[in-house]
């Protein structure tokens, strides 16, 4: 499928996904330009009798031109919103229906949201609205007051923060959440041929889930999928007092991880979700370590996995071909890319393949080559392709 023109017009949808023990969560769908093809392909009858086709089989010539979806699963405190330009990408100009969502605790996924619950409502339309019932009311909108109201907003806003008491773990983000967004996919596109862009530990936890929701899954691209193991990471002293000094102390003094009042760059999390995270940084074999419950469905999984590391990863540079081995039966390619030597660019870091600045040459090159034709290109092609991205956006 040729590139797209970007419509800059375009405004994704928001749509409401629910895990599997009923919590809503966000999401946004993004819708490709043109026709979308979603049809269920015709039954091929085998060609000859030595054909390796049943009479079920559904030919590949005919799954093609299905349009393809994509799944984007969001790092760790990262919300969906930071995948957004990565998103518009994919499907206004690779032609791919998009879906991203927050995790239960994150970005706009909070208990008990009015939003999500409206959102649910308006969407679901399950029976004929008599026409003297009025339809569901918005939530209104908040307002900052002025003046004296402030301080008591503010701290009523304290009082009341949604995660105080939240009983959440990453644990759940990957046996409820991510299995209800591959839910959502399987009804409304349960032909289509699906894609898994996984940064971080939306990596780690796609093995864990049961083959049933991945059973359309073609391929799998891995951004920065590396182990949080505090011996592997760049900084492991820091990571240990992080991790086993500040963060329980932080945890009990606000009943959630204020991230974003502490570090500006990350998002707050239930305090279950920081414990997860700690708790899989003490082993060696990070999530396998922390649940090695999850190893017989790590061993079943066959999805082609592509996975892209960076050499100047903020976190850890060493740990993603260890990841790589969790997996250990299916085809699997792990390349690690040197910023300045391949790519003449300062720094991607573990968060900046996302960033615009890494369009042409990562997005158009590997990525597309990855998603839209399978082949998972090696270090020196990633090095060669950008060259000539560089010398093309010159011409």
């Amino acid at each position: 499928m040729s590139s797209k023109k970007t419509n800059n017009n375009y405004k994704p949808q928001p749509i409401v996904l629910t895990a599997l023990d009923g919590f809503l969560l966000s999401g946004t769908l993004f819708v490709p330009p043109g026709q979308i093809v979603t049809s269920k392909p015709t039954v091929a009858a085998p060609s000859n009798e030595n054909s390796d086709l049943s009479g079920g089989a559904t030919r590949k010539s005919q799954i093609d031109p299905l349009t393809k979806v994509a799944i984007i699963s969001s790092a760790t405190a990262t919300t969906q919103d930071f995948y957004y330009k990565f998103a518009l990408y994919l499907s206004q100009e690779l032609g791919m229906i998009v879906v991203t969502y927050d995790n239960r605790g994150v970005g706009r996924s909070m208990p008990n949201s009015e939003e999500l619950l409206f959102l649910k409502a308006a969407s679901e339309k399950a029976s004929p609205r008599d026409s003297s019932t009025p339809p569901p009311l918005p939530p209104k909108p908040y307002s900052m007051p002025s003046g004296r109201d402030q301080d008591s907003v503010k701290s009523k806003k304290k009082a009341k923060n949604p995660l105080i008491g939240f009983e959440a773990t990453i644990v759940d983000w990957a046996l409820k959440d991510l299995p209800g967004v591959f839910n959502f996919v399987l009804a409304h596109f349960p032909h289509n041929p699906t894609l898994y862009v996984g940064h971080s530990v939306g990596g780690h936890l796609l093995p864990a889930i049961d083959a049933y929701y991945t059973r359309n899954l073609e391929r799998v691209l891995f951004i920065s999928v590396t182990s949080a193991y505090w011996r592997t990471m760049n900084s492991p002293l820091f990571v240990y007092w992080f991790f086993y000094i500040a963060s329980p102390i932080v945890n009990s003094r606000y009943g959630y991880y204020p991230g974003k009042t502490l570090w500006g760059s990350m998002e707050d999390l239930p305090k279950g979700c920081l414990e997860t995270w700690a708790h899989w940084g003490s082993f060696p074999n990070y999530m396998l370590g922390g649940n090695p419950e999850w190893k017989p469905n790590f061993d079943l999984f066959k999805v082609p996995v592509y996975s892209l590391y960076f050499t100047d990863d903020d976190y850890s540079t060493i740990s993603a071909p260890h990841i790589m081995d969790f997996i250990p039966n299916t085809l699997r390619k792990c390349v690690g890319v040197n910023p300045l030597e391949d790519l003449n660019m300062k720094k991607v870091g573990h968060m900046g393949f996302f960033f615009n600045s890494c369009k042409e040459k990562l997005w158009k090159t590997a990525v597309r080559a990855w998603l839209m034709e399978g082949r998972a290109l090696d270090r020196e092609t990633i090095k060669e392709e950008a060259i000539l991205s560089s010398s093309y956006a010159r011409l």
